[in-house]
Protein backbone atom coordinates (compact mmCIF):
# COMPACT_ATOMS: atom_id res chain seq x y z
CA UNK A 1 0.00 0.00 0.00
CA UNK A 2 1.33 3.40 -0.69
CA UNK A 3 2.12 6.57 1.48
CA UNK A 4 -1.27 7.75 3.36
CA UNK A 5 -2.78 10.72 1.38
CA UNK A 6 -3.02 14.45 3.38
CA UNK A 7 -6.51 13.56 3.87
CA UNK A 8 -5.72 10.51 5.66
CA UNK A 9 -2.83 11.83 7.43
CA UNK A 10 -4.85 14.77 8.60
CA UNK A 11 -7.58 12.45 10.34
CA UNK A 12 -4.97 10.37 11.64
CA UNK A 13 -3.31 12.91 13.32
CA UNK A 14 -4.01 16.76 14.04
CA UNK A 15 -7.72 15.56 13.72
CA UNK A 16 -7.39 12.98 16.90
CA UNK A 17 -5.46 15.32 18.78
CA UNK A 18 -8.00 17.93 18.29
CA UNK A 19 -11.42 15.74 19.02
CA UNK A 20 -11.12 12.56 20.43
CA UNK A 21 -8.23 12.67 22.66
CA UNK A 22 -9.60 16.31 24.24
CA UNK A 23 -12.33 14.49 25.19
CA UNK A 24 -10.41 12.02 27.74
CA UNK A 25 -8.31 14.66 28.78
CA UNK A 26 -10.88 16.75 29.83
CA UNK A 27 -13.02 14.31 31.68
CA UNK A 28 -9.38 13.37 33.47
CA UNK A 29 -9.32 16.88 34.76
CA UNK A 30 -12.35 17.02 35.71
CA UNK A 31 -12.13 14.46 38.11
CA UNK A 32 -9.00 15.46 39.64
CA UNK A 33 -10.59 18.95 40.08
CA UNK A 34 -13.58 17.92 41.44
CA UNK A 35 -10.77 15.46 44.03
CA UNK A 36 -9.15 18.60 45.73
CA UNK A 37 -12.56 20.11 45.74
CA UNK A 38 -12.73 20.98 49.52
CA UNK A 39 -8.81 21.98 49.41
CA UNK A 40 -9.24 24.51 46.94
CA UNK A 41 -12.07 26.44 48.96
CA UNK A 42 -9.87 27.02 51.42
CA UNK A 43 -6.83 27.99 49.35
CA UNK A 44 -9.36 30.08 47.47
CA UNK A 45 -10.63 32.02 50.91
CA UNK A 46 -6.92 32.30 52.07
CA UNK A 47 -6.44 34.00 48.48
CA UNK A 48 -8.58 36.44 48.77
CA UNK A 49 -7.79 37.37 52.58
CA UNK A 50 -3.96 37.71 51.37
CA UNK A 51 -3.83 39.20 47.30
CA UNK A 52 -4.37 42.23 47.13
CA UNK A 53 -4.84 43.97 44.29
CA UNK A 54 -6.93 40.53 43.70
CA UNK A 55 -6.78 39.84 39.71
CA UNK A 56 -7.96 36.60 38.33
CA UNK A 57 -6.56 34.89 35.23
CA UNK A 58 -9.45 32.30 34.26
CA UNK A 59 -8.91 29.13 31.88
CA UNK A 60 -4.89 29.64 32.16
CA UNK A 61 -3.88 26.49 30.66
CA UNK A 62 -0.10 26.14 30.59
CA UNK A 63 0.13 29.95 30.51
CA UNK A 64 0.74 31.23 34.23
CA UNK A 65 0.66 34.95 34.60
CA UNK A 66 2.72 36.72 37.60
CA UNK A 67 0.85 38.81 39.37
CA UNK A 68 -2.41 37.50 38.77
CA UNK A 69 -4.30 34.28 40.52
CA UNK A 70 -3.79 31.89 37.56
CA UNK A 71 -7.20 29.41 37.95
CA UNK A 72 -8.01 26.07 35.80
CA UNK A 73 -8.65 22.64 35.61
CA UNK A 74 -5.87 20.60 37.84
CA UNK A 75 -3.47 18.49 35.61
CA UNK A 76 -0.27 16.53 36.95
CA UNK A 77 3.11 19.45 36.03
CA UNK A 78 0.48 22.58 35.79
CA UNK A 79 1.67 25.49 37.52
CA UNK A 80 -1.70 26.84 38.90
CA UNK A 81 -2.79 29.14 41.93
CA UNK A 82 -6.31 27.76 42.21
CA UNK A 83 -7.66 24.67 40.83
CA UNK A 84 -10.89 24.90 40.05
CA UNK A 85 -13.77 23.90 37.41
CA UNK A 86 -15.30 27.53 37.01
CA UNK A 87 -18.66 25.60 35.98
CA UNK A 88 -18.99 25.63 39.44
CA UNK A 89 -18.77 29.59 39.56
CA UNK A 90 -15.81 32.00 40.98
CA UNK A 91 -14.97 30.64 44.36
CA UNK A 92 -14.22 34.92 45.85
CA UNK A 93 -15.85 37.10 47.52
CA UNK A 94 -18.61 39.60 45.93
CA UNK A 95 -16.52 42.99 45.06
CA UNK A 96 -13.89 41.54 45.68
CA UNK A 97 -11.39 41.10 42.61
CA UNK A 98 -10.44 44.35 40.34
CA UNK A 99 -9.44 42.32 36.94
CA UNK A 100 -10.23 39.91 35.28
CA UNK A 101 -8.65 38.26 32.34
CA UNK A 102 -9.17 35.59 30.13
CA UNK A 103 -7.57 33.80 26.50
CA UNK A 104 -9.14 31.25 24.83
CA UNK A 105 -11.21 30.23 27.49
CA UNK A 106 -15.18 31.17 26.67
CA UNK A 107 -15.06 29.40 23.09
CA UNK A 108 -15.18 26.01 25.48
CA UNK A 109 -17.91 26.97 26.78
CA UNK A 110 -21.63 27.06 25.43
CA UNK A 111 -23.59 30.27 25.72
CA UNK A 112 -25.48 29.81 28.48
CA UNK A 113 -22.28 28.54 31.05
CA UNK A 114 -20.73 31.69 28.86
CA UNK A 115 -23.76 34.29 30.28
CA UNK A 116 -23.79 32.42 33.85
CA UNK A 117 -19.65 32.82 34.06
CA UNK A 118 -20.06 36.16 33.16
CA UNK A 119 -22.10 36.90 35.40
CA UNK A 120 -20.20 35.43 38.28
CA UNK A 121 -17.24 37.77 36.87
CA UNK A 122 -19.58 40.83 37.34
CA UNK A 123 -20.89 39.79 40.95
CA UNK A 124 -16.95 39.20 42.02
CA UNK A 125 -15.81 42.50 40.58
CA UNK A 126 -15.32 45.81 42.20
CA UNK A 127 -17.05 49.00 40.82
CA UNK A 128 -14.91 50.16 38.22
CA UNK A 129 -12.37 47.10 37.77
CA UNK A 130 -11.92 45.92 34.10
CA UNK A 131 -12.66 42.45 32.50
CA UNK A 132 -10.76 41.66 29.60
CA UNK A 133 -11.71 38.60 27.40
CA UNK A 134 -9.91 37.04 24.42
CA UNK A 135 -11.48 34.36 22.00
CA UNK A 136 -10.68 33.43 18.97
CA UNK A 137 -11.85 35.79 16.25
CA UNK A 138 -14.23 35.12 14.05
CA UNK A 139 -14.39 37.61 11.33
CA UNK A 140 -10.96 37.28 10.64
CA UNK A 141 -11.23 33.62 10.07
CA UNK A 142 -14.28 34.47 7.91
CA UNK A 143 -12.16 37.14 5.77
CA UNK A 144 -9.43 34.46 5.40
CA UNK A 145 -11.58 31.68 4.38
CA UNK A 146 -12.60 34.04 1.63
CA UNK A 147 -9.21 35.00 0.73
CA UNK A 148 -8.56 37.91 2.33
CA UNK A 149 -6.37 37.23 5.27
CA UNK A 150 -3.47 34.97 6.18
CA UNK A 151 -4.44 33.64 9.00
CA UNK A 152 -5.70 30.44 7.92
CA UNK A 153 -1.95 29.36 6.53
CA UNK A 154 -0.53 31.45 9.13
CA UNK A 155 -2.02 29.76 12.20
CA UNK A 156 -3.19 26.54 10.89
CA UNK A 157 -0.77 25.64 7.79
CA UNK A 158 -0.77 22.24 5.63
CA UNK A 159 -4.51 21.14 6.22
CA UNK A 160 -6.06 19.73 3.38
CA UNK A 161 -8.43 22.61 2.42
CA UNK A 162 -9.54 25.57 3.81
CA UNK A 163 -12.47 24.88 5.20
CA UNK A 164 -10.75 21.98 7.38
CA UNK A 165 -8.90 24.29 8.68
CA UNK A 166 -11.46 26.68 9.26
CA UNK A 167 -13.86 23.98 11.38
CA UNK A 168 -11.29 24.18 13.83
CA UNK A 169 -11.38 26.61 15.32
CA UNK A 170 -15.25 25.81 16.77
CA UNK A 171 -14.84 21.63 16.25
CA UNK A 172 -11.52 21.23 18.01
CA UNK A 173 -10.10 21.03 21.69
CA UNK A 174 -14.07 20.80 22.85
CA UNK A 175 -14.94 24.20 21.76
CA UNK A 176 -18.59 24.66 21.61
CA UNK A 177 -19.11 28.54 20.71
CA UNK A 178 -17.59 31.14 18.32
CA UNK A 179 -17.54 34.74 18.40
CA UNK A 180 -17.67 37.91 17.22
CA UNK A 181 -17.09 41.64 18.36
CA UNK A 182 -21.24 42.15 18.46
CA UNK A 183 -21.76 38.72 20.29
CA UNK A 184 -19.25 38.68 22.85
CA UNK A 185 -20.42 42.64 23.56
CA UNK A 186 -23.68 41.76 23.86
CA UNK A 187 -22.71 38.90 26.47
CA UNK A 188 -20.35 41.01 28.68
CA UNK A 189 -23.46 43.90 28.68
CA UNK A 190 -26.12 40.94 29.83
CA UNK A 191 -24.04 39.96 32.52
CA UNK A 192 -24.02 43.33 34.00
CA UNK A 193 -20.91 44.91 32.58
CA UNK A 194 -20.53 48.96 30.68
CA UNK A 195 -18.75 50.00 28.21
CA UNK A 196 -17.64 47.05 26.33
CA UNK A 197 -15.62 47.40 23.64
CA UNK A 198 -13.29 46.05 20.88
CA UNK A 199 -9.78 46.20 22.29
CA UNK A 200 -6.10 45.66 20.12
CA UNK A 201 -3.51 43.37 21.00
CA UNK A 202 -1.46 45.02 23.79
CA UNK A 203 -3.42 48.13 24.38
CA UNK A 204 -6.45 48.44 27.00
CA UNK A 205 -7.44 49.29 30.58
CA UNK A 206 -5.07 46.82 32.35
CA UNK A 207 -1.41 47.78 32.68
CA UNK A 208 0.86 46.64 31.73
CA UNK A 209 -1.24 44.81 28.85
CA UNK A 210 -1.78 40.71 29.76
CA UNK A 211 -2.18 39.82 26.66
CA UNK A 212 -0.41 36.70 25.28
CA UNK A 213 2.33 37.11 22.84
CA UNK A 214 1.45 33.97 20.86
CA UNK A 215 -2.28 34.27 21.04
CA UNK A 216 -1.77 37.65 19.43
CA UNK A 217 -2.42 36.38 15.78
CA UNK A 218 -5.79 34.88 15.99
CA UNK A 219 -7.56 36.38 18.77
CA UNK A 220 -9.94 38.86 19.29
CA UNK A 221 -10.60 41.44 22.58
CA UNK A 222 -13.06 42.92 24.20
CA UNK A 223 -13.17 44.47 27.55
CA UNK A 224 -15.45 46.18 29.36
CA UNK A 225 -15.98 47.76 33.31
CA UNK A 226 -17.85 46.78 36.12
Amino acid sequence: MGDRSLLEEYLAGEYVKGTTRSVWREAARNALTTLELPIQRQRAKRLAQRTSPLMLHLGCGDNYKHGWVNIDLARPGRKLDLKWDLRRGIPFPSQSVVAIVSEHLFEHIDLVGALSLLRECRRVMKAGGVIRVGVPNLERYIKSYLGGDPIINAVRPGRPTSAIAFSEIYLFHGHQTMYDVETLTLLLHEAGFRDAESSDYGTGWICPSPDSEFRKAETLYVQARA
